[in-house]
């Protein structure tokens, strides 16, 4: 099987334990910390607003919910459909317009310039082509646009083996990790020193003012539970 549909199978497996968590994750004390990273960097609910990579929509809701308008899209047609579903039960308190869509981060049908922000949480590590996936997204954002770019090396930490007692991966069976660790040992981003490669290919995408921040993870988690991610998180903001 090639490596892309082991991804698509990898995703399509935990559609439904993922579209569970990320509910509670949205019903949860982490929910507002982390609009707290995201909105500074938008200057209004008439923002354009392209949430790459959204699994089954927790970042659209959590910012539909504050009034933004977002438009989410996956490349797993489990995932949207779970978004979908969700998107029907969480109704009554979206405040602003949400919308998802099947789609290839890498390869997005939209026109240039279609967004003002771009948002990607957990997204650039599983993805075959990010060098491609960065200049992509440069297209598909207006002018003084911004991406934030949410990530972990996952391709190094994934094989760090876990102190904490209680995380988000501790219900996902051992051989979907492998699974999940297999994979990633095929992409090449998973060789890369992130997130400094990050840095220099969103910077030869064309983006300027480029911002790293380590230090996501201490900002969103203070505890070990359910939602814990053991993988160190990043932030890279860049505007066109």
């Amino acid at each position: 099987m090639q490596i892309r549909d082991r991804i698509m199978a990898y995703w399509k497996g935990r559609s439904d334990d993922f579209g569970a968590l990320r509910m509670k994750e949205l019903q949860s004390n982490l929910a507002p910390r982390w609009l707290r990273e995201i909105t500074p960097h938008i200057k209004d609910t008439h923002q354009r607003i392209l949430d790459l990579g959204t699994g089954t929509g927790f970042l659209a809701f959590l910012l539909a919910q504050k009034g933004y308008s977002v438009t989410g899209v996956d490349v797993t047609k489990e995932m949207i459909d779970v978004a979908k579903a969700q998107a029907i039960e969480l109704h009554d308190s979206l405040m602003g317009q949400v919308d998802f869509h099947c789609m290839d981060a890498m390869k997005l049908d939209f026109p240039d310039e279609s967004f003002d922000v771009i948002l990607a949480r957990n997204l650039t590590w599983i993805l075959l082509d990010v060098e491609s996936a960065y200049k992509e997204w440069y297209r598909v954002l207006a002018p003084k646009g911004v991406l934030i770019n949410i990530d972990g090396d996952y391709g190094v930490e994934l094989k760090v083996p876990v102190v904490a007692q209680h995380h988000i991966h501790e219900t996902v069976s051992n051989e979907t990790m492998q699974e999940c660790i297999a994979i990633t040992e095929g992409l090449s981003i998973s060789r890369m020193d992130r997130p400094h490669w990050d840095v220099h290919m969103i910077r030869k995408a064309g983006f300027s003012r480029v911002y790293l921040d380590m230090a996501v993870s201490s900002r969103i988690y203070d505890k070990e539970d359910e939602l814990y991610n053991p993988v160190p998180l990043f932030s890279i903001v860049a505007r066109k």
